[in-house]
């Protein structure tokens, strides 16, 4: 009887696996900015052969860590300095772009501190009166005196702040809370952040603050009260015994 022919043995399936790892690569580097630098799709994929080579198996993440190491090798042969893609391969952002991510800038412009005596209140948005100020600050110097613990109020707009100044201006310590009143650019945030010693802590957990600032910070409690009730609400709150 008449047999078909078998056909040809297939290629070993870590040829296969190492030259679809090495087209997911060069896309990768292609959507990540380094296009200029991404080596022919057989290229990448002689690197990964040869990165595996002397192992009848390896495993998926093995194959990766060896394709990577493929790229790595040909963007070094092709000039390109380590800084400017070590980041991608390691799977991370740009250092530029992470230190964006993490937020504003810091500020220290002890400038606008008031001049004179110290006082426990810089209203720098003018959200309350002149007469509200001092008698917030008077309340707030008494509960010092009583207890050993220290609020005081800032209110700002990022960046017109003094910020890293008020640490040495108002002394902040472990028995320091500083409310900081910021409505942000559109006005829509939480105005509410404080800043809360170690100290405190024991005596207010961190989840009384968090309701405090939900309850009085949101712009509903705002446009029906007025920003000035929010603060003042606000700093009525944090009060720790002695």
């Amino acid at each position: 009887p008449l047999h078909r022919p078998r056909p040809p043995p297939r290629a070993p399936t870590r040829l296969t696996m190492a030259r679809l790892t090495a087209c997911a690569l060069a896309l990768v580097l292609t959507f990540t900015g380094c296009a200029a630098f991404v080596p022919s799709e057989r290229r990448l994929q002689r690197r990964v052969i040869m990165s595996v080579e002397g192992g009848s198996a390896m495993s998926r993440r093995g194959l990766l860590g060896a394709a990577t190491a493929g790229v790595t090798a040909s963007l070094t042969s092709a000039g390109l300095a380590a800084p400017a893609w070590a980041d991608y391969t390691q799977g991370g952002v740009p250092e530029g772009q992470r230190e964006a991510r993490r937020g504003p800038a810091g500020v220290d412009n002890p400038d606008l501190l008031p001049k004179g005596p110290k006082v426990t209140v810089i209203d720098l948005e003018r959200m309350m009166t002149s007469g509200e100020v001092t008698k917030m600050d008077t309340k707030l110097k008494k509960l010092e005196a009583d207890t050993g613990y220290k609020v005081r109020v800032l209110t700002q707009r990022y960046p017109n702040t003094p910020g890293l100044a008020i640490k040495d201006y108002w002394g902040v310590d472990d028995k320091t809370i500083v409310l900081i009143v910021d409505k942000g650019e559109r006005s829509t945030s939480n105005m509410l952040n404080f800043n809360v010693g170690e100290a405190i802590e024991l005596d207010l957990p961190p989840i009384f603050f968090t309701r405090v600032r939900n309850f009085f910070g949101i712009s509903k409690f705002r446009k029906d009260r007025g920003d000035d009730i929010a603060v003042q609400g606000a700093v009525s709150r944090p009060a720790p015994s002695s």
